[in-house]
C-alpha cells in the first residue's frame, strides 16, 4: 500500500469512513460515502469515491465479516480491513466525562476528519481509569457525543439525543434511528443527567449498546436498548 505525503499525513486534512461488512454485505454503504463526500467537499478534495474499488476490496478479502476503513486525501484513496470486535461482546458500557471541552463552534468536529487523535487519546484515558468510553461535553456543559459513538437517552418512555449543534458528528447508525424510531433532538446539560431512566449509544459496527453508568450515575433501564437491537438484528447486528 502506497501513502502519498499530502496535506492529510501532514495537517489531517481527509476524512475517513469505518463500513460494517455483514457476509460481503458494506451497510449502510450509501449513507456513508454521502457523509464522506460531503466532508471532501468541506476539505475542498476532488476526488471522485470508487465504488467499484469498495467492492472489489470486499469480494478478493478472505473475511466476509469485518469492518472496513476508508480513508480519502487530496492524494490518497486508501481502503482498510480489520476485526469487527463488536460481533462478539454485547456488553454494559461505563463512561467517563472527559475534561476536554468540545467546541461547538469548530467547523472540522462536524465531519470525521483525519484529525481523531484526540478521540483516541480520551478513550485510553478512561480505559485507564477503569471506563469503557470518555463522554464529551461542549464549552456549556452540553451532551455532545462519546470518543467513538453518539449517545441517546431514555425518561419516561421518551428518548432523546443531543442537538447536532452541540458539537457533535452526525453517526450514520444516528441517522438511521433518527428515521426509524420516534426520538427527540434537544440539548441535553450535564447537570440533567441523573433524570434518564435508561441511556444507550451507537455506532456503524455495535449497532447500539447499553450504558450502565456515567460516572457515578447509574441507568437501571434497557428496555428501548434491548428493543431497539432486536430489529437491528435483521442488518447482522
Amino acid at each position: 500500500m502506497k501513502v502519498e505525503f499530502d496535506d492529510g499525513f501532514s495537517f489531517g486534512k481527509g476524512a475517513f469512513e469505518t463500513i460494517k461488512v455483514v457476509k460481503g454485505n458494506p451497510l449502510f454503504l450509501r449513507e456513508h460515502l454521502v457523509r464522506l463526500k460531503n466532508s471532501l467537499n468541506f476539505f475542498g478534495i476532488e476526488k471522485e469515491i470508487n465504488e467499484e474499488k469498495i467492492y472489489d476490496y470486499i469480494k478478493n478479502s478472505e473475511e466476509k465479516d469485518f469492518a472496513l476503513k476508508l480513508i480519502v486525501s487530496d492524494e490518497n484513496f486508501i481502503l482498510i480491513g480489520r476485526k469487527d470486535s463488536y460481533r462478539d461482546e454485547n456488553k454494559d458500557f461505563s463512561l467517563k466525562i472527559s475534561s476536554v471541552r468540545r467546541n461547538s463552534t469548530s467547523k472540522i468536529i462536524y465531519h470525521k476528519s483525519l484529525c481523531y487523535y484526540e478521540n483516541i487519546l480520551e478513550h485510553r484515558w478512561a480505559v485507564e481509569n477503569g471506563f469503557d468510553s470518555a463522554l464529551f461535553l461542549n464549552e456549556r456543559n452540553e451532551v455532545c457525543e462519546t470518543s467513538f459513538a453518539n449517545i441517546f437517552f431514555v425518561r419516561e418512555d421518551k428518548i432523546y439525543t443531543p442537538e447536532i449543534s452541540s458539537g457533535l458528528l452526525r453517526g450514520t447508525m444516528r441517522d438511521f434511528l433518527l428515521k426509524n424510531f420516534e426520538i427527540v433532538e434537544e440539548i441535553i446539560n450535564a447537570k440533567d443527567l441523573a433524570s434518564f431512566d435508561e441511556c444507550f449509544i451507537s455506532n456503524s459496527l455495535m449497532g447500539v449498546r447499553n450504558v450502565k453508568a456515567i460516572d457515578e450515575i447509574k441507568f437501571t433501564g434497557r428496555d428501548k436498548t434491548r428493543k431497539i437491537q432486536e430489529k437491528l438484528k435483521i442488518y447482522g447486528f
